[in-house]
């Protein structure tokens, strides 16, 4: 049986750098998994299991903080890669500090998005066992 491919959750509202971002997450033999919202992301997560996942920072609705604030209550061992186009004073940290495993600023080369997945352990198995 062959090894099955792990997820990474893109989370975006810009459909342009989703399918950017599924394409590079492609590219380092991940299975990408795109979601336009956070609010559809939290909806789908149970199913989805990611590995990791890519959160865009500013959004409409829940914005990127809101959902590592959502995320720490239900996955707090999820590993969540943080991007933003617009990096401002103390968002880093703020993100840090609500659980985000790592913070990237667009636009993301190959080497850093497959460096930043590698130092958050999204390369490892998703620690459920899979459904029958």
């Amino acid at each position: 049986m062959s090894e099955e491919q792990r997820i990474v959750a893109i989370v975006d509202d810009d459909e342009l750098v989703r399918r950017a971002l599924c394409r590079l997450v492609l590219s380092l033999s991940f299975k990408p998994v795109a979601f336009a919202s956070g609010e559809t992301f939290l909806e789908e997560l149970e199913d989805t299991e990611p590995a990791c996942v890519l959160l865009d920072l500013h959004m409409p609705n829940m914005n990127g903080l809101d959902i590592l604030h959502e995320l720490s209550a239900r996955q707090p061992r999820l590993a969540v890669i943080v991007i933003t186009g617009a990096d401002e004073d103390g968002v880093r940290e703020s993100c840090m500090r609500a659980g985000a495993a790592g913070f990237l600023n667009k636009p993301l080369s190959r080497d850093t998005l497959s460096s930043a997945i590698e130092a958050v352990g999204g390369d490892r198995r998703p620690t459920r066992e899979p459904r029958v």
